[in-house]
């Protein structure tokens, strides 16, 4: 049996509530269902978690149906034993003490330095900002300093339905993808939706009646390089190396956590496109730029391997072949007041997985590898604030010579 149910008849406003606990999951899995909660029911209004048990409200006329759906997604997950890899440190800078330990998330809120329009979608301004002007601009730096003809692109958020679905990532993210729609060319629609307001129960009747997308807003920066160069001739030892940035959309449902985890983020990726052989040297190159801020500000942080969150009935097997070729890292930073650590860049070697599905080849008729290093921007951001405080004349003077060498303090 993959997890028992004890029933709970306490209520939480109209839902009622019921304990699930699994009992066979390691550790990187059970994370993983915790995380896939939000998107196995539309009908599950809230959960709370600790340890390897969940808390689950919801509807009380679908609690089984829920049930059924949790037992699914152990199921799910608890697949193909025997392939489990366990992630390996593979840089480990966890001696270094944070100069602050308090939560500065309350802070930023208070003095109005962030504030979230939406949920997980944030304004910035003061320190907060300045620091991400910091990150941004030394990103850039960094691209043009490590290497060769640097191709700088900007690509709009919004990304062809098609090309998704070519590039395999709706097989792999569904439960990420956020979409750009609109509502039906009709005078009756215009008009109802005109008159509604906020708080009109006919406002969610109006939005029913909307276009079926045909875009989807991006869930990475990286997804629009591939398309740009479909049928595309590489010379034998060539390699092109993209500079990108740009706003980024995740669903992350009841998943979204302060500023670690958001629906709308900022990104910049290295994208390395090219001879096979020549990947690992550009990637050693763009480590160089998170070991100087390590160095530098004397960030408690980590390096690890990784998997991708990928959906559920996908999870096992992508897992596995990722963490068996260690074709992705993460740099992952302390946040010291929870003691828990978020992936600030990672590093991605996709192979041939992009190059097949758009034709890009070497002269010799061999497809070309790509790879990406990316950085999120406000969780750079977050960890260093976090790690400093928020108090600049707290921090040593090598971290504020440093930041002001690219935005004032």
């Amino acid at each position: 049996m993959y997890a028992k149910i004890l029933n709970n008849e306490n209520r939480l406003k109209e839902c009622k509530m019921f304990d699930f606990t699994v009992d066979n999951l390691k550790k990187d899995d059970l994370r993983v269902f915790f995380d896939m909660i939000p998107y196995i029911s539309s009908k599950v209004k809230s959960f709370d978690k600790s340890e390897n048990q969940v808390t689950i409200y919801c509807e009380d006329e679908h609690n089984e149906e829920v049930k059924k759906e949790l037992f699914r997604l152990v199921s799910i997950i608890d697949t193909m034993q025997g392939s489990e890899l366990e992630k390996v440190v593979i840089e480990d800078f966890t001696d270094r003490i944070p100069l602050n330990k308090d939560s500065v998330y309350g802070d930023l809120i208070k003095e109005k330095i962030v504030r979230e329009l939406s949920p997980g979608a944030f304004a910035y301004s003061g320190l907060f900002l300045r620091i991400y002007e910091y990150f941004d601009k030394k990103i850039n730096e960094h691209a043009y300093n490590a290497f060769d003809d640097v191709y700088e692109e900007v690509y709009p958020v919004l990304f062809p339905v098609a090309e998704y679905v070519k590039g395999g990532y709706f097989e792999n993210f569904p439960h990420y993808m956020m979409f750009q729609t609109k509502l039906n060319n009709d005078i009756d629609t215009y008009e109802k939706f005109a008159s509604c307001n906020a708080s009109s129960e006919g406002m969610d009747e109006v939005l029913k009646k909307t276009f079926i997308p045909r875009n989807v807003l991006r869930h990475a920066t990286c997804a629009a390089v591939y398309p740009s160069m479909e049928n595309d001739i590489f010379d034998e030892n060539e390699v092109r190396c993209f500079l990108v940035s740009g706003k980024c959309f995740r669903n992350e449902e009841s998943n979204i956590k302060e500023l670690s985890r958001l629906n709308e983020f900022y990104m910049k990726e290295y994208v390395f496109v090219g001879e096979g052989d020549k990947m690992q040297s550009y990637i050693d190159k763009s480590k160089k730029l998170v070991e100087f801020w390590i160095d530098k500000f004397s960030m408690n942080s980590k390096c690890e391997t990784a998997n991708d969150s990928f959906f559920a009935s996908n999870y096992k097997k992508l897992k596995y072949f990722q963490m068996i070729g260690n074709s992705k890292l993460e740099y992952k930073f302390l946040i010291p007041n929870n003691d828990e650590y978020i992936s600030c860049a990672s590093v991605n070697y996709h192979r041939t997985h992009f190059t097949k599905p758009y034709n890009i080849k070497k002269a010799n008729g061999e497809y070309c590898y790509t790879s990406c290093f990316a950085f999120g921007v406000e969780r750079l951001v977050y960890a260093f604030l976090s790690q400093k405080g928020l108090d600049v004349s707290k921090w040593n003077e090598d971290t504020i010579e440093e930041i002001r060498k690219y935005v004032s303090l």
